[in-house]
């Protein structure tokens, strides 16, 4: 019987001893496996991360340039082609952060020719029909922002791209290239200060496989086409995501991370190699798999697995501290203003730039809600981006805003909230902000805005905001059953002053008589624009037709009044006069969406009436149907 029992506890025995190192086994392999799964989420978050630090930083530069390029581009399509020297030199131009780096800015003709450059070496008359940008865009084949291969520089060699929009004229037809250079030299400076390890690489590719730059093998990558590379050609069509890839090249396979640039036809693409991820866990994984192997018989193996499990956390705890020192170096050494919220709105950490932003130190933040000082107007648009990052339907948002320093002043801020991951699944711990002042870029927005709205030779409104004004004015006077005056102003005999003072003396014309007309307008609804050519127009809301005969007249004599010479009218005594023509109506009584339309062309025919009948005069329109043909005079 004793043996028995000693057999049976024996069997116990082995079984428990079994179990324990199936136990341990199983225990060492889930550790080894998740220190592996840690160290490559850790691997994917910093590449991911500094992808989309890069990206962002390539994609504000080329934004603002691209911002510079469309006022350049829109301030040619309305001056009908007319080159300025002064159209170049753009504030965006000469405030950009990559100014240094900044080649030259060239104005190309539809034939390819350099009409205006602000480079060191005069091209002027240069035709560079034969350029990839200026190709690309008299074809067609390209809607907005292009950017070229990498080339030389002519004269100093530097690897260059060229980024260009095309610009049209007022018909739609093509009006040339509009071009700035930038040197690969700026994102080479990028890519310099990045650390890689062993074996990364970053590379910046067109959306067609061209290298723009590659880092660390340097100028031996430009212009390289790789669209059949295998690292390139395994980028999948997602705007951002990762990838493992052995490299056509250089036979290391590597860990790939690429992010599309937004708004650009570019692609990112960070690799690291797969040695250098895993060779950090591989050494832990050895010591942790052959102590259990040791010491699984015995419960000195419980205890030093224990013992090792221990040194783990305690290795994790000071590398959460180590993070947390850099978070702080990072916040406290950089221009923009970073801060950690809480999940109740209440700012945790403030860095120091606040005072530089805020014109508030930290110490003055710390407790304060993140709302604080955002302009009432804001609260919804910004109230809805929060929404997004606690509904986790976004891991990072952008919101612009206003808001006030402390000396009184409104500025402009810009912040991406990203958020914090909370201990328990599914909650935040709040969001991490990082703040800049961007109300310089507000102000250069604003100002371009105001210059594409005016026509560039006289100052005064342009065809498509007389359209606008048309129209709004056109609905206020319906809804409160008000009549709408429109009076139109031709220079008279202006073709044969041109051809007698030449076209400088043509324009000097022109902008005396649109200062002159637009003297005539007092009111603050009223608008003077040039309509065309040597037309001018004067919109007249709330106006009835005695008052704008009235208006109408005395532009007619204030302009004889100027007595600018004109001695190619016809007449010895001669001096430039104006004919005009108006109309008036009454938009309630008006069924028809053509009413405007009617409008103008029945102060187009008194125009062409005055003309007829000897010039230098004022014809009005007769009372005309809007549902019907205009009247003849």
């Amino acid at each position: 019987m004793r043996s028995i029992w000693k057999a049976m506890r024996n069997g116990w025995t082995a079984a428990l001893s079994v179990l324990v190192i199936l136990g341990f086994c199983a225990l060492s392999i889930a550790v080894i496996l998740q220190l592996r799964a840690d160290r490559w989420a850790q691997a994917t978050d910093a590449a991911m991360n500094l992808n989309r630090a890069v990206g962002q930083d390539i994609a504000r530069t080329f934004s603002t340039l691209d911002l510079a390029l469309l006022g350049v581009a829109e301030r040619l399509h309305a001056d009908q082609g007319a080159y300025r020297e002064q159209i170049l030199h753009t504030p965006v131009f000469e405030r950009s952060a990559t100014a240094q780096h900044l080649g030259a800015v060239m104005v190309l003709d539809s034939a390819g020719v350099v009409v205006s450059d602000t480079g060191p070496i005069q091209m002027r008359g240069t035709n560079l029909a034969n350029r990839e940008y200026y190709e690309v865009h008299r074809a067609g084949t390209v809607e907005g922002l292009h950017i070229s291969r990498p080339f030389r520089g002519r004269t100093t060699g530097e690897w260059r791209l060229a980024l260009s929009r095309r610009w049209d004229r007022q018909d739609g037809s093509f009006g040339g290239v509009v071009m700035a250079s930038l040197k690969l030299d700026y994102i080479r400076g990028i890519f310099g200060s990045l650390d890689l390890g062993p074996g990364g690489r970053i590379t910046l590719f067109r959306e067609d496989g061209i290298v723009l730059l590659r880092s660390p093998q340097g100028e031996a990558m430009i212009d390289l086409d790789l669209s059949q590379g295998t690292a390139f050609r395994a980028i999948p069509t997602a705007a951002e995501g990762h990838y493992r890839s052995i490299s056509g090249r250089d036979g290391v396979e590597r860990f790939y991370v690429f992010k599309r640039i937004e708004g650009l036809p570019l692609i990112l693409n960070l690799g690291t190699s797969i040695d250098a991820i895993e060779d950090g866990w591989r050494p832990r994984a050895l010591v942790i798999g052959g102590t259990t192997l040791v010491l699984v018989g015995a419960l000195l193996a419980a205890l030093w697995r224990l013992r090792l499990e221990l040194r783990r956390r305690r290795t994790a705890e000071l590398l959460a501290r180590r993070r947390e020192a850099d978070f702080r170096l990072l916040a406290e050494n950089t221009g923009d203003m970073v801060s950690r919220i809480g999940p109740d709105g209440i700012r945790r950490y403030v860095s120091p730039a606040a005072y530089a932003i805020l014109g508030r130190g930290p110490d003055q933040l710390l407790g304060t809600s993140a709302l604080e000082g955002v302009h009432p107007e804001d609260l919804p648009a910004l109230a809805t981006e929060v929404a997004r990052l606690r509904g986790r339907t976004a891991e990072a948002v952008t919101v612009t805003y206003r808001s006030w320093r402390a000396d009184g002043a409104e500025i402009w801020l810009e912040s991406t909230l990203k958020a914090v991951p909370g201990a328990v699944p599914g909650r935040l711990d709040g969001v991490v902000a990082v703040t800049r002042d961007i109300t310089e870029r507000k102000v250069l927005e604003r100002q371009l805005a105001n210059l594409a709205r005016l026509d560039g030779l006289t100052g005064v409104a342009n065809r498509r905001s007389f359209d606008e004004a048309l129209g709004r004015a056109w609905a206020q006077c319906m809804q409160a059953g008000l009549p709408v005056s429109l009076i139109l102003v031709d220079v008279d005999h202006f073709k044969a002053f041109n051809d007698h003072y030449g076209h400088q003396g043509g324009d000097g014309c022109l902008r005396v008589v649109a200062a002159t007309v637009g003297a005539t307008i007092r009111r603050a609804g009223d608008l003077v624009a040039r309509y065309g050519g040597e037309e001018f127009v004067v919109l007249l809301p709330e106006t009835d037709a005695e008052g704008a005969a009235a208006v109408a007249e005395r532009l007619r004599m204030e302009v004889e009044a100027l007595a600018l010479p004109h001695a190619a009218c016809g007449r010895e005594d001669g001096v430039v006069t104006v004919s005009v023509g108006l109309a008036t109506m009454r938009p309630a009584s008006c069924r028809s969406a053509r009413g405007p339309e009617a409008l103008v062309e029945a102060a187009d025919q008194a125009l062409y009436q005055a003309k007829q009948a000897g010039r230098n005069r004022v014809m009005r329109a007769p009372q005309i149907d809007p549902l019907g043909p205009v009247a003849a005079l």
